[in-house]
């Protein structure tokens, strides 16, 4: 329940996932604005010059990778019950998008640490033992180029890897993997796949024949709780 007469900050848990995976996130944030005035709600503003609505989300999303589980923080500056901004909410939101959940938040979105992927790789070139062998990979030193806002540099993907598994699933390799995810140590999961297709056989040809996706399931806490 939200407290009558106060601005408190209301958390919005939701899915991402489809065709709108190709959606940025600064233009998810432009429509989570639009959303908010759509749906009536009384989004709390930043004071100064150029109010803006009080959104913030935990981790962005990379673009061409899903999740069920995305955070969105706001304020609202008049009362309004947890279900009826869900509802108000769902009405709104576009195909391929879905409300998880609202709810007052008892931590913090600094709290995220790490992130729960999966990942799926479908290939004519898995082998019996291709499992066994990205499963190698990864638990050694395996260096990709990263970069950010216009800068580069070589990173060991290896050290942003809490733990990872793979299994060899009807043909199709499924890596289930918890990466850094919070702070300044944080990696996108195509990292992952690009360390793959440089030392393997995988990834290397047409997309029709070779291609991947990539899920973000759960945030986790410190101590690999699941964020909430």
């Amino acid at each position: 329940m939200v407290p009558q007469n106060e601005i408190i900050p209301i958390r919005i848990k939701f899915k991402k996932y489809g065709s709108l995976m190709y959606v940025s996130h600064l233009d998810t944030a432009k429509t989570m604005q639009r959303i908010m005035l759509r749906a009536g709600i009384d989004i709390w503003y930043t004071e100064g010059f150029n109010p803006q609505p009080k959104i913030v989300f935990a981790v962005p999303l990379p673009v061409g990778v899903e999740s069920e589980c995305e955070f969105m923080d706001i304020k609202i500056n008049s009362y309004m019950s947890c279900e009826e901004i869900a509802s108000r909410l769902s009405a709104n939101f576009p195909d391929e998008m879905k409300i998880i959940d609202v709810y007052v938040p008892e931590v913090k979105l600094k709290n995220i640490v790490y992130i729960d992927y999966e990942m799926e790789i479908t290939s004519p070139n898995v082998g019996e033992n291709t499992a066994n062998e990205i499963e190698e990979l990864l638990s050694k030193d395996v260096y990709v180029i990263k970069k950010s806002k216009g800068t580069e540099k070589e990173i060991n993907v290896r050290d942003y890897i809490r733990s990872v598994s793979v299994k060899n699933e009807d043909g199709r390799i499924k890596i289930y993997t918890v990466l850094c995810g919070g702070g300044d140590k944080n990696i996108n999961p195509e990292l992952v796949i690009e360390a793959i297709r440089s030392n393997t056989n995988l990834l290397n040809s047409s997309p029709v024949e070779e291609y991947y996706s990539i899920m973000r399931k759960r945030m986790l806490c410190e101590d690999l709780t699941e964020f909430k």
